[in-house]
């Protein structure tokens, strides 16, 4: 894969998926946002496949995408994404995380919202790009209280967040990302919350390991239908 920078738009040619657009770019592909689904950490510290009931449903719903490609697209891609308050809790507050951590930092957040292709099954849409190698990850809790836990911790309060990160990384070919928590119902001076994550290699690798598996199994499914 060439290195996204080379892909980003600039002031005279930036333009964005249609959300269709972006919808179709995904359908039948392991995201960002369900790397943290499908990877965890075994006993012996290294990373597998995750045996939940969210892993065996995300194995599944990308397999119906992939057969839904061929079938009533239209209609079906409607039923692709699912919302809920905490979602749209997040996305109606992430342009003005965004804001925020440009005030604070001086740093400017280039913001396409276009979905990366790693690969016809690997893919994700990053929050932002910052300088030539870094990202920003931004997280609006609707439970307030995660927003403090990271606050005080300095740490990513979801696990599944951690593999989304450092899958960004991974699919960008960026060094580092701005990990962004943001309540704006604080006082001014606790609603954002910054933490520098490095580009981690075992754990890429580890990503990578496991989403060869999900591969796999994905097209086990499809093989039987199709």
């Amino acid at each position: 894969m060439e290195n996204y920078e080379d892909m980003l738009p600039n002031e005279n040619n930036f333009t964005l998926d249609t959300d269709l657009e972006w919808r179709k770019k995904r359908l039948g592909k392991v995201t960002g946002s369900t790397f943290g689904t499908f990877v965890k950490k075994d006993k012996k510290g290294g990373y597998t496949l995750s045996t939940s009931k969210a892993c065996q449903s995300a194995i599944y719903k990308i397999a119906w995408e992939i057969i839904l490609k061929d079938g009533n697209l239209s209609n079906g891609i409607e039923r692709s994404n699912i919302y809920g308050k905490a979602l749209s809790h997040g996305n109606d507050n992430e342009s003005l995380a965004i804001e925020k951590y440009t005030e604070t930092t001086g740093k400017k957040v280039v913001c396409p919202q276009d979905f990366v292709e790693y690969d016809s099954f690997i893919g994700g849409t990053p929050d932002g790009f910052i300088d030539d190698d870094g990202l920003i990850e931004v997280k609006c809790p609707y439970n307030g209280a995660n927003h403090l836990e990271s606050m005080i911790t300095k740490k990513i309060y979801n696990p599944h967040y951690i593999y989304q990160v450092q899958g960004y990384l991974w699919i960008t070919n960026r060094q580092w990302c701005d990990f962004v928590t943001y309540d704006p119902h604080l006082q001014p001076d606790l609603q954002l919350n910054v933490i520098r994550i490095e580009r981690d290699e075992e754990i890429i690798n580890g990503i990578k390991s496991v989403l060869k598996t999900v591969h796999e199994k994905v097209f086990q499914v499809v093989a039987k239908l199709v």
